[in-house]
């Protein structure tokens, strides 16, 4: 390794001693990646994203340094924890066993890392409160606090550095399982579904125009990234990952993370934006298991970083800095997008796998050409129909469904067109006699047959009275599963009952092999439960003079 010159000052504080140590390992890194630039910033495959022992990961700028430290000291399983956090796990609970003792290994030595810590004072006061409890005030109420941030170095371990092996190995068997090879995509042009919905949605800070061209770039004046299509990449992987250093460079706009200002491109001072986008897009390859080798535009800049970092260590400070604001921004983004692309198939899938439910459409408010509808028009006109959706739900006024304008489909009349709908509501425009506004509140199939249950159907849609039909015949269908209801008349004769779901009666005759023999029709009424329908045809059957014998003879009953 080349000269390195460390500050000379009198005692190194520990933030000055990390800077150092970090300073020493870019340098090495870089070293190497100047003897074959076609090596990767990450060796292919060898790592996954670093976390302490609770499973939190490391930001940026020490996921960074850990991924080189692993690398240096072969550590295969990237987890780490302090000595304090080694020392309570021999804290056992009242009821646990004693475990053996999980120590630090001797002659083993920590790795640091740096965690920004926030101290929060009253202006006034001068009481210290919680950057956590600070965090959940008022607008207003952090105003009366005087918030320092302070950059502080904590020592970790590599858990290969300790003994979790031997005194805990459920959990170390555990960490092998979660910490295997990450799997690396070997076909030439595989998909990254979370950022091809980006480009596609348009879902970066910025646009992401991918064209047929040879240049990968961003641009500053027009605020675009311009990058080839990925047929012209060796792999796919290749195309994401000169995606990802240009989307880091993109993070640097006055209007977002403000590292640079138009004319620092191509100057000396670009040296250093271009060593950030590399680390970033280097970082964020590594997190989805992609390697990332250095952008062959980027090779000219290795001598000029290279010279900068054994000039001033502090330079790599303001580096890292940068690499952990731009990279977290990025890979936020992504695993935004990635939940909810999982939200958008489980919820395919419980659909698939649900029956689908039917949903019923009841009027809520009717607007004729009487009423003020203007601006619902001018939003139609527009092709707004998301704000029309948003106007129309204010014409609801809250009650609930009136069954007689409720119907199984939105378009009733000739020329109904439906403008759009959402889970609850639905609006219906009809273009003739200077055009209407139909605005439907949605209810499910079992909202609909609750409310029969409630008010019946007295004056309900034929929609509505379908519904009621159906529960009628499921009914007695279970009924019938147990036993043929019959009817035996005070003359010892028995009569069948069944339910006419077409004719909406209760149809009662003899049994023949053809089936039921029709004798006598009751209409329906859903009004009154099926239990008090076939009790009150057992009446009117018992008074019939046909089934009628000598009074002394007991009356019939209805039995199952």
């Amino acid at each position: 390794m080349a000269n390195y010159r460390k500050r000379d000052t009198d005692g190194p504080n520990s933030e000055d001693k990390a800077l150092d140590l970090f300073a020493e390992m870019i340098i090495e890194k870089l070293e190497t990646i100047g003897k074959d630039w076609k090596k990767p910033w990450f060796t292919e495959g060898a790592l996954q994203w670093p976390r302490n022992l609770s499973g939190r990961e490391y930001n940026g700028m020490n996921a960074l340094m850990l991924m080189l430290h692993c690398e240096k000291e072969g550590y295969t399983i990237p987890r780490f924890c302090t000595f304090d956090y080694v020392q309570r796990l021999n804290k056992p609970g009242k009821d646990d066993e004693e475990l053996p003792r999980v120590s630090v290994l001797k002659g083993e030595k920590s790795f640091p890392v740096m965690l920004t810590t926030f101290t929060c004072i009253h202006k006034e006061t001068k009481e210290k409160i919680k950057y956590d409890d600070y965090k959940n005030l008022s607008n207003d109420e952090r105003e009366q606090y005087n918030v320092y941030p302070k950059m502080q170095v904590f020592r970790v371990f590599n858990v290969a550095q300790t003994n979790l092996k031997e005194a805990r190995p459920d959990l170390w068997e555990k960490l092998e399982k979660e910490n295997g090879r990450p799997f690396v995509h070997e076909s030439e042009m595989f998909s990254f579904e979370p950022v091809d919905r980006m480009i596609r949605d348009n879902l970066w800070i910025c646009p992401i125009n991918v064209k047929h061209q040879d240049d990968a770039y961003y641009s500053i004046s027009k605020n675009e990234i311009i990058v080839p299509e990925k047929v012209q990449f060796k792999s796919g992987e290749s195309f994401y990952c000169t995606l990802f250093h240009e989307m880091g460079h993109s993070t640097g706009a006055e209007s977002v993370l403000d590292r640079f200002k138009p004319t620092s491109f191509g100057s000396k001072e670009y040296s250093k934006e271009e060593l950030v986008a590399e680390l970033c897009g280097a970082l964020t390859a590594q997190r989805y298991g992609m390697t990332k080798h250095i952008k062959e535009d980027s090779c000219p800049y290795l001598k000029s970083w290279l010279d900068n970092l054994k000039e001033s260590p502090q330079y790599i400070k303001t580096v890292l800095m940068d690499v952990k604001k731009a990279s977290s921004m990025i890979t936020q983004k992504i695993d935004q997008i990635a939940r909810d692309i999982e939200i958008e198939k489980n919820e395919k899938q419980e659909q698939k796998e649900a029956p689908k439910k039917k949903m019923y459409y009841a009027s809520v408010a009717y607007l004729q050409m009487s009423d003020d509808t203007r601006l619902l028009e001018e939003l139609k006109d527009k092709g707004d129909y998301n704000g029309l959706l948003a106007l129309a739900k204010e014409y609801y006024d809250g009650n609930g469904m009136d069954e007689q304008y409720t119907y199984s489909s939105p378009l009733q009349n000739r020329g109904d067109d439906l403008l759009i709908e959402d889970q609850n509501f639905a609006v219906v425009y009809n273009g003739n006699v200077s055009g209407t506004y139909d605005i439907m509140l949605k209810y499910t199939e079992e909202e609909v047959r609750n409310h029969i249950r409630r008010y019946g159907i007295g004056r309900a849609s034929s929609d509505v009275k379908e519904v009621a039909k159906t529960m009628v015949a499921e009914e007695f269908a279970e009924i019938t599963q147990k036993k043929t209801p019959a009817f035996e008349m005070p003359n010892g004769e028995v009569l069948y009952i069944n339910y006419n779901r077409g004719k909406d009666t209760l149809d009662v005759g003899s049994a023949t092999n053809s089936g039921l023999a029709v004798r006598h029709s009751f209409e329906y009424n859903h009004d009154k439960s099926l239990d008090d329908n076939l009790t009150e045809v057992n009446e009117k059957l018992e008074n019939m003079e046909e089934y009628c014998e000598a009074e002394e003879m007991e009356r019939g009953g209805f039995r199952r």
